[in-house]
């Protein structure tokens, strides 16, 4: 049978996982913002506001607080992103080739912070 606890521990795992993911982009964006406009295509302005809502949801996401609106503002930044990969970009599948699986995968862990919430484990 499984136990609360364990639940608590795997959506825990999945929040920092998550966190740290967004974390990361965040941070390497505000590291040269004009850079990372001009490779993703997109206006500084819409940069600056993707670096820091990726950085708010990582936040919420590590400490659980508002987690699920923190996973939903991703949520809503993941399918932007895959929008981008296979309507405009062409990419294929595999991130090897620049391809879209990893956005993929990262929505489907916040849609299952959304859907189960942020567990038992949080501030």
């Amino acid at each position: 049978m499984i136990s609360v606890a364990s639940i608590a521990t795997v959506l825990l795992m999945v929040r920092l996982v998550v966190a740290i993911a967004f974390g990361f982009s965040s941070f390497n964006k505000f590291k040269n913002l004009k850079k990372a406009a001009k490779q993703n295509e997109m206006p500084l302005p819409v940069m600056a506001f993707a670096a820091t809502a990726e950085g708010a949801g990582a936040l919420g996401l590590a400490t659980g607080i508002l987690g699920q609106y923190a996973a939903l503002g991703l949520i809503l930044i993941m399918i932007g992103t895959l929008s981008l990969h296979i309507f405009v970009w062409k990419s294929p599948y595999w991130a090897e080739k620049g391809g879209w699986e990893y956005d993929l995968m990262l929505l489907t862990f916040c849609s299952v912070i959304m859907v189960f919430g942020v567990g038992a484990f949080a501030l």
